[in-house]
């Protein structure tokens, strides 16, 4: 193509119809141009040069993926709760690990994480990390146990670094969340449609071994502390989302429902409060600027959701739950569960027993016998601290406390100060199928906080500036 171009100019320049300089000219501007056409073809073009925040490098694995598995994973540890098989939470526990290992090795040359800092995240690395101390320094009663619990509390905190990795943007939480209160949306119309039917069996297929089932969880504590996690999700969207709001005025309606049905007296307080807190969040938060009364929509909805909880309520059933609230001593066996473990704690104080090991360890300080197994405390804050001691505690304890103003900024969030005042009367942690959602809502916490720092950081030079320039004026 080159010769043709030169061929032709030579030709006009041979016929008069164009001057010497006139030919050096378009020979040099041809010239010129082809040899640009072919660097364009060698050189690769970077599509962000000059950006402040490149894209992402083609090192980094694709967030949604590592996203869709992680879920997949905790949906497989809920719906398999029932299990009493090892298999179940082993294959949990290995999908963890083996997505976390995959993450870390396909991206390992995209440099630092964008993840939460400051020393409370940081500190849920640490409660494995704990028990390992014990097996090393001998200060487990059952080294057996003490593994089972480690590998558990890793997975635990696998689900929270891989969260954080994929929830660095707004969309990436609000997809997150939405995804959760759709599966449990979906769990609450099981448990409602079974409640009375299944007679112990999950989908009317899968034996449990016990009388009843609430949607794939034996234990009616334990599915109401999943429902707590979800339900705010479900009312906060209810009073912002526009015409979208009944979607989720439905969804809260089911999800409180159902826990109702489910007869568990801690987990029926507590979505109460729930719903009438985020009813005043509403009335108090949500306001037309210019009068500053709630909107017709916010109004509707304020009524809307309630009436949905009740008639569901109405639906259900609430006697199974009032009469447990009749018993004359609700406390009782966890009094003498929490006496033990206290005791256990003060006796070690520093290392506490080993983690897991309070089934085995409680016999010696009982106070009083039962006919049955005591499988855990009944309080997971007294079972931290007689497994592992205060310093246990305190690594438990402290990234959660740290969290509790981001879930009163972002009432989402609430259910997890919910589920940790239900930890002070059942146990939670225990159960990855409720402890995995928590570590999850917990690592979005921290990233909507970090992501709030880093708006706060930018906009303080913006007003500084502003303030100079009045100032000089």
């Amino acid at each position: 193509m080159r010769c043709r171009e030169h061929f032709a100019v030579a030709f006009r320049y041979a016929n008069g119809m164009i001057g010497h300089e006139d030919l050096q000219t378009r020979l040099a501007v041809r010239t010129t141009m082809w040899h640009t056409m072919v660097a364009l073809r060698v050189v690769p073009i970077n599509a962000n040069s000059g950006l402040d925040k490149p894209a992402v490098t083609a090192h980094r694995p694709a967030p949604t993926v590592v996203a869709v598995c992680l879920f997949l994973l905790l949906v497989f540890s809920t719906t398999t709760v029932f299990v009493r098989d090892a298999w179940a939470l082993q294959s949990f526990q290995i999908g963890v690990f083996a997505l976390l290992a995959a993450y870390l090795i396909v991206g390992i040359r995209r440099g630092k994480e964008h993840i939460a800092g400051g020393l409370a995240p940081w500190l849920v690395y640490m409660i494995p990390l704990w028990g390992l101390i014990q097996i090393l320094a001998h200060t487990t009663t059952s080294s057996v146990e003490t593994r089972e619990a480690v590998l558990r509390w890793g997975a635990l905190a696998g689900v929270f670094f891989l969260t954080q990795t994929v929830a660095r943007t707004r969309t990436a939480r609000r997809d997150i969340l939405s995804a959760f209160l759709i599966f449990a949306t979906a769990m609450a119309v099981l448990c409602l449609t079974q409640l009375f039917t299944s007679e112990g069996h999950v989908l009317w297929i899968f034996p449990t071994g016990y009388p009843d089932v609430y949607a794939t969880f034996p234990y009616y504590n334990n599915y109401a502390q999943f429902v707590e996690l979800a339900l705010p999700i479900a009312l906060w969207r209810a009073l912002r989302e526009g015409w979208r709001s009944w979607w989720y005025a439905l969804a809260g309606g089911l999800l409180y429902a159902s826990v109702i049905g489910s007869a568990s007296r801690a987990g029926s307080v507590l979505c109460t409060a729930e719903l009438l807190t985020m009813l005043a969040i509403g009335l108090v938060r949500l306001r037309d600027p210019e009068t500053g009364l709630p909107t017709r929509s916010t109004t509707a909805i304020l009524v809307m959701v309630p009436v949905l909880a009740a008639a569901f309520t109405l639906a259900v059933g609430w006697e199974r739950v009032w009469l447990r609230f009749q018993q004359n001593d609700p406390y009782l066996v966890r009094r003498e569960f929490i006496v033990a473990a206290a005791d256990m704690a003060r006796r070690r104080p520093l290392t506490g027993y080993g983690l897991g090991t309070f089934p085995e360890v409680y016999q010696r300080y009982a106070i009083k016998d039962f006919p049955f197994y005591a499988n855990h405390t009944h309080n997971d804050w007294a079972e931290f601290a007689a497994d592992g001691g205060v310093p246990f505690l305190l690594l438990v304890l402290i990234p959660f406390a740290a969290c509790i103003p981001a879930a009163v900024r972002n009432p989402w969030g609430l259910g997890l100060i919910a589920v940790m005042l239900h930890a002070c009367v059942d146990y939670p942690f225990p159960r990855p199928a409720v402890s995995g959602w928590m570590l999850l809502m917990l690592a979005l916490l921290y990233m909507t906080r970090m992501s709030e720092e880093t708006s706060q950081r930018k906009a303080k030079p913006v007003i500084s500036d502003e303030a100079s320039s009045q100032g000089a004026a």
